[in-house]
């Protein structure tokens, strides 16, 4: 059987177990939310550069739009050009 000193150190081994399993579930738990944090701010970013991102073809789409109906014989030209190019491209 143990003695009452044994059972004393026994129980203080305990407690200091538990405060650590505390502390150690305390420090999961702050990272966890730390992560979140971090999640959330990534998102908010990646949706700021997709708008971005689609404005700018937006507005380059418009540009290309505009440039056509002011050249469309060059346009028509650019076109017929890139077709031949692949076309060659994609023989080989």
């Amino acid at each position: 059987m143990a003695t009452r000193n044994e059972n004393s150190m026994l129980g203080e081994t305990r407690e200091n177990v538990g405060s650590t399993m505390n502390g150690i579930q305390d420090k999961v738990a702050d990272s966890i939310d730390e992560m979140g944090d971090r999640i959330s701010t990534m998102e908010q970013q990646l949706r700021e550069a997709g708008d971005a991102l689609m404005e700018n073809a937006r507005k380059l789409s418009e540009a290309a739009s505009k440039q056509v109906q002011l050249h469309p014989l060059a346009a028509f030209g650019i076109a017929f050009l890139v077709g031949v190019t692949a076309a060659k491209m994609l023989r080989r």
